[in-house]
């Protein structure tokens, strides 16, 4: 038997909690699940936060979500008198009522088993403690509300108390290698608690600091976000080591330090490898990975020239609401690449091209001087084919035509 859990439960949550790096989230699942097959209370609730999604566990762990069995687990966590299944259930949602008239121990019972782990040295239950002081759940878990307090006065004192010792168990956790109480601990910092805790901005990039030193994956990236304005080379160095070590929303930028060659040198098969293992990861930010993942296969570059591959994801990007990729979405439908050929829709992305790229004004210039799409305009195609001066296809055009003696754009 673990010292505060179960063996199985011990080491899932080192698995999942505290070793990230290790990559034995999924190992870390499967003891969960046999644990809770067995009828463990606390491997119950547990498995029921692995199934809430990503906003609970790292994303790197890529578990599968399931909220209704999620709930279903954590119910019968409470109901089986799982301390920690307690306080986790007032943050899902679970706890209602019903539930709370169920269960085999009072609000005020779980909160003091948890923190009695806590203050052994349990991380995770450091984290919960924490959290319960971060978002106000000491009010009803402590049984005190505004009604227990001679003034308003007095009732704002306790609160800014209570609130403000999360700090000190988020971080104890944080120490402790529970990388995810580092989200708490900055929304802590940045925002405070209106009215009652002034925020301490300054702070915030202290806690992403300490746990990129710790080399966790998951705070390496939210460091690099912090510095990539000031020290971007530093930066493209924490996102390439927070991607080796699984962190998803390292990988875009990994792939992108790989395309521009920055602090490594310029390797287009790696930076398409992180672009698609960020397409293929549980994170909401996929239209960056999408564009460059479609550009390369546009062009034949680290993968397989694929034009179908390319449009499709240049066209999903831009059907969520990404950056338009103006020149390839245009070339594709001016060409019939990956897409049926549609000289009006090349216009249209074409036209907005704004900046010297001279492959679209070739195409600008070959459909104006032939009519493709749009009205015959040869001076205008000749214009553009001209701005295209280093395209040798668009030199080749411009031989088609020449300029009569009254200044006069022709066809030869």
């Amino acid at each position: 038997m673990g010292r505060f859990f179960s063996d199985r439960v011990e080491t899932a949550l080192k698995d999942i909690y505290y070793d990230l790096a290790a990559g034995r989230g999924q190992e870390g699942f499967q003891l969960l699940q046999e644990a809770a097959g067995d009828g463990d209370a606390d491997a119950c609730c547990l498995l029921a936060r692995c199934l809430y999604g990503p906003e609970y566990t790292w994303p790197g762990h890529n578990f599968p979500v399931d909220g209704r069995a999620g709930d279903q687990l954590m119910r019968r966590s409470v109901e089986e008198g799982s301390a920690i299944g307690v306080l986790l259930s007032l943050r899902s949602g679970v706890m209602n009522r019903r539930l709370a008239q169920a269960m085999p121990l009072t609000l005020r019972e779980a909160f003091d088993t948890v923190l009695d782990k806590a203050e052994h040295g349990e991380p995770f239950c450091q984290m919960l403690v924490g959290n319960v002081y971060f978002w106000g759940d000491f009010v009803p878990v402590l049984g005190r509300d505004r009604e227990d307090f001679d003034s308003g006065d007095a009732f704002q004192s306790y609160l800014r108390e209570n609130y403000a010792k999360c700090e000190d168990w988020l971080w104890r956790a944080y120490r402790n290698g529970v990388s995810l109480a580092c989200l708490n601990l900055s929304n802590f910092y940045r925002n405070g608690k209106p009215g009652l805790i002034s925020p301490q901005p300054e702070q915030e990039r202290e806690v992403d600091r300490y746990g990129s030193e710790k080399s966790y994956p998951d705070v390496m990236c939210f460091y690099a976000d912090d510095i990539y304005r000031d020290d971007r080379a530093k930066a493209f160095e924490l996102y390439r080591r927070s991607a080796k070590l699984g962190e998803p929303r390292a990988f875009f930028w990994a792939g992108y330090s790989y395309e521009l060659g920055e602090g490594v040198p310029k390797d287009d098969a790696s930076a398409a490898q992180y672009y698609q293992q960020a397409l293929s990861a549980p994170i909401q930010e996929k239209v960056n990975p999408a564009n460059r993942l479609g550009m390369y296969y546009y062009d034949g570059r680290g993968v397989e020239r694929d034009y179908a591959k390319a449009f499709q994801l240049l066209k999903w990007a831009e059907d969520h609401g990404g950056p338009v990729m103006l020149y390839y979405l245009g070339a594709c439908y001016a060409n019939g690449q990956g897409t049926q050929q549609d000289y009006a829709k090349a216009l249209t992305y074409l036209d907005q091209v704004n900046w010297n790229c001279q492959p679209a004004f070739y195409l600008l210039g070959k459909m104006y001087c032939n009519g493709l799409g749009v009205p015959v305009d040869i001076a205008k195609g000749v214009e553009y084919l001209q701005k295209a001066s280093e395209v040798p296809e668009a030199r080749e055009e411009l031989r088609r035509y020449k300029r009569t003696l009254f200044g006069k754009w022709v066809r030869r």
